[in-house]
């Protein structure tokens, strides 16, 4: 009998917790209406400069990491705010060609999306600019941004360079919804 009633208080006590817990569960989110973009792909213009100093460090073995973060506006398909960590492991110093990864944020007004891009950095020497050609994926979204979730990202860029300092990047970026 001290069992049944055991069990049974166990119970009670469960339905009392899911009473007080149900509620708090249950609230209402907000409902966003995702943005059909599924159909066509998404075109991006963007331009970012420095969002502040450098981070480079020389490896023991010759080569130099180098990361910074860059900000700027984003137009076309969307308006808004891009961010980005760019980040490069080269020779030291960096050839004229090497591999250069980009992560990114884009914000507006309905939310924002976050993915990469990874792919080529060319710099022929003494010149004022460098080519980027990269592909990535977007990786996190918000929800009027759903359909882009896992999408295939396609960079065209130029890095511009003044007295041999880069001063940003700007270019086209094609998202490809899956």
């Amino acid at each position: 009998m001290f069992r049944h009633s055991r069990v049974l208080s166990l119970f009670v006590g469960l339905a009392a917790m899911l009473g007080v817990i149900g509620p708090v569960a249950a609230q209402d989110f907000p409902m966003v209406d995702a943005l059909d973009l599924k159909n066509a792909p998404v075109v991006l213009e963007f331009s970012t400069g420095p969002a502040g100093p450098p981070t480079i460090e020389i490896v023991t073995d010759g080569r130099m990491t180098f990361r910074i973060d860059t900000v700027g506006p984003v137009s076309g398909a969307f308006e808004g705010t891009i961010t980005g960590t760019v980040s490069e492991m080269t020779a030291n110093p960096s050839p004229a060609y090497h591999q250069v990864t980009i992560m990114f944020t884009v914000e507006t007004e309905l939310g924002s999306f976050d993915g990469y891009y990874a792919g080529s950095f060319h710099r022929p020497e003494g010149a004022d600019h460098a080519q980027i050609a990269a592909v990535g994926k977007i990786l996190s979204v918000s929800g009027a941004y759903a359909d882009l979730y896992m999408a295939d990202v396609y960079v065209d860029s130029a890095v511009s360079y003044v007295d041999g300092r880069s001063t940003g990047e700007a270019g086209t970026m094609l998202i490809a919804p899956r």
